[in-house]
């Protein structure tokens, strides 16, 4: 929450947070599955593997963990030289997010709010939904959400429930979910990459029928983005090195708006700037206020 609040000073106009169930059934944000070794400590202690997942802990075991700061030399320290550390921050609820928004931010601020699934237990992606779907009716700001998610099963029924919500259908990488990608080569083949490749083959659960097998189209890239528009998308949440002249012209023709995950170095904000996105998703907002 104190890094939600930073940026807000910063100067944000939005921002992107991912959502996760508690055992006991409350929304928390919170990016990875398990608590992550090297961002998290119990009496000042780091945690070591295996971690607890999210899902296996009540919401008030989790405010046990402190999250705040990166272990000293960790390989996720080195990724993130610049963080900051914030002794004492615990997990966030979405619940108490959506009051900080209603305190520090105004009606045009927007909350980018992925619904985060594994992308293969079907009934944990509706679990997941219908929770969302009842935290959005009692939230002081759900006209200010705007919902998105790799597993389209889950942002379709909020859809569902919400016609009229904005929204983005977010995909991977082109190049990982393309079958004939010349990548394709390089794959381990019980790799995670392999598995997601052949499921795209087949057409894959989570695209929720929305199947760009089924659309013509010169690549891959231009029949998932048409898969959208035959789903009544509006939204596309694309992987950045995807949104090239040709997708975001046909995003265009097909009346989708293109928003960007995640951008972090100067050149290629203001390159997707210049090309028109919606909206630019970074961890670093410093040096986008500076383009």
């Amino acid at each position: 929450m104190q890094a939600f609040e930073r940026a807000i000073a910063l100067g944000v106009d939005g921002i992107e947070f991912d959502l996760q169930l508690s055992a006991d059934g409350h929304l928390l944000i919170h990016h990875d599955a398990r608590l992550n070794p090297e961002a998290t400590r119990r009496d000042g202690v780091f945690l070591a593997k295996p971690t607890p997942r999210i899902d296996a802990l009540a919401l008030a075991e989790l405010q046990n963990y402190d999250v705040g700061r990166l272990q000293a030399g960790s390989p996720c320290a080195a990724r993130h030289p610049d963080r900051a550390h914030m002794d004492g921050a615990q997990i966030p609820s979405l619940a108490a997010f959506d009051i900080l928004l209603a305190e520090q931010t105004g009606s045009d601020f927007r909350a980018y709010a992925e619904l985060k699934t594994d992308m293969r237990d079907a009934a944990r992606a509706e679990e997941l939904a219908d929770a969302y779907i009842a935290a959005l009716q009692a939230s002081p700001v759900a006209g200010r959400h705007i919902v998105v998610s790799f597993d389209w099963r889950s942002l379709n029924r909020v859809r569902a429930a919400f016609p009229d919500m904005h929204h983005a259908y977010t995909t991977m990488g082109f190049a990982e979910t393309d079958p004939e990608h010349a990548s394709a080569a390089q794959d381990k083949p019980d790799g995670m990459a392999a598995l997601i490749r052949a499921s795209s083959r087949n057409g894959a659960p989570w695209w929720d029928g929305m199947d760009w097998r089924d659309m013509e189209g010169k690549s891959h890239g231009e029949r998932v983005l048409r898969a959208i528009k035959a789903g009544g998308g509006t939204g596309w949440f694309a992987d950045w090195r995807d949104i090239t002249e040709e997708n975001m012209a046909l995003a265009s023709d097909l009346g989708l708006t293109v928003s960007a995950w995640t951008v972090n170095q100067a050149a290629d904000m203001q390159r997707l700037a210049n090309k028109g996105v919606s909206a630019i998703i970074t961890d670093r907002p410093d040096l986008m206020k500076n383009l």
